[in-house]
């Protein structure tokens, strides 16, 4: 199948959804725990089936994580490769990505095999496990998974340059979800996950989130929240027009409706009413390399009716 050309002449599922403005609000992934284990590749897809990583080890460990809300992410230096072995012991993180209990542990280690004596699964949970050293900062995820989509790498490993060599901790990553939005960025352990990031675009986005705002123009959403949610939130940001504090909005309530979603949020001392259907969005490729094109699922904001008490947004407006 010939992809699309997009006006810089690049071709792929990237550039499709960049040019045909394909809805990116609501569509992070669901996790709670996350796995960031430290391996300069090369990367396969699987992630976890890359040369390098002992295959009983990495065995055991999926035995350790099977039917839990953990997901496993190689990651790595940004430019960093196979060939540019790291120096010293490897790092692997373990987070609890959520709005009340957010926490990360660091876990320094020279053998992959080291990683089994720990309880990966406390990841789950919104208690923080004794071992492991806590990091109190941000961590910024690129996805450049090339073996999975090579879009992610086309548009990822510029982004990841651009924002590499400053305060904010950057590592690329392998599959993230999303493969069209390229370039993706995951924010962690908030959950907050970014698409369509470009060099221009990046570093002002992940400087906004070091002072705890997030820009809404590249917002897909919390991997802590449904889709509808992330999509009422999503909406709401843009009304607001400015850029909002990271956790302020709340999701007050959300409930089924005949015709889908309607959730309430809360901003600056003001209820919202979001209203959310689910639809079938334009027929489209997925990633570059899919066969056939598929119908992604898009949360689309149909109205938001609120109370604003901080001023600046109307009290009813249909989307």
């Amino acid at each position: 199948m010939r992809l699309p050309t997009a006006p810089d002449g690049r071709r792929g599922c990237s550039a499709l959804a960049r040019y045909t403005d394909e809805q990116i609000a609501g569509t992070a992934g669901l996790s709670s725990g996350w796995l960031l284990v430290e391996h300069n590749g090369p990367w396969r897809h699987p992630a976890f089936a890359s040369p390098g990583l002992d295959k009983a080890v990495v065995s055991r460990l999926a035995e350790r994580i099977v039917g839990s809300d953990v997901r496993p992410q190689l990651i790595k230096r940004p430019g960093a490769g196979e060939r540019a072995p790291a120096e010293g012991p490897l790092r692997a993180y373990l987070v609890h990505a959520s709005r009340t209990s957010p926490w990360v542990r660091r876990i320094d280690f020279q053998d992959l095999a080291e990683l089994l004596e720990i309880d990966l699964t406390a990841a789950e949970r919104p208690e923080p496990p004794s071992f492991g050293a806590a990091v109190d900062h941000t961590l910024y995820l690129v996805c450049t998974h090339a073996k999975k989509d090579p879009c992610c790498a086309m548009l990822g490993r510029p982004v990841a340059a651009a924002l590499a060599g400053g305060e904010a901790e950057v590592w690329e990553t392998t599959h993230v979800g999303g493969d069209r939005f390229a370039a993706n960025l995951v924010a962690l352990p908030q959950g907050v996950y970014f698409g369509r990031l470009d060099p221009e675009s990046a570093p002002p986005t992940v400087a906004a989130f070091e002072r705890g705002l997030v820009l809404p123009e590249n917002y897909r959403g919390r991997c802590t929240d449904s889709g509808a949610a992330q999509a009422a939130e999503a909406a709401l940001r843009a009304r607001i027009g400015r850029p909002v504090g990271v956790n302020d909005i709340t999701r007050l309530a959300e409930e089924e409706t005949g015709g889908g979603v309607r959730l309430t949020l809360g901003h600056d001392g003001g209820l919202y009413s979001v209203s959310v259907e689910t639809v079938e969005g334009q027929e489209c490729p997925t990633t570059c390399s899919v066969v056939s094109p598929t119908r992604p699922v898009h949360h689309r904001v149909r109205q938001i009716t609120g109370t604003p008490l901080g001023g600046g947004l109307p009290g009813s407006a249909s989307v």
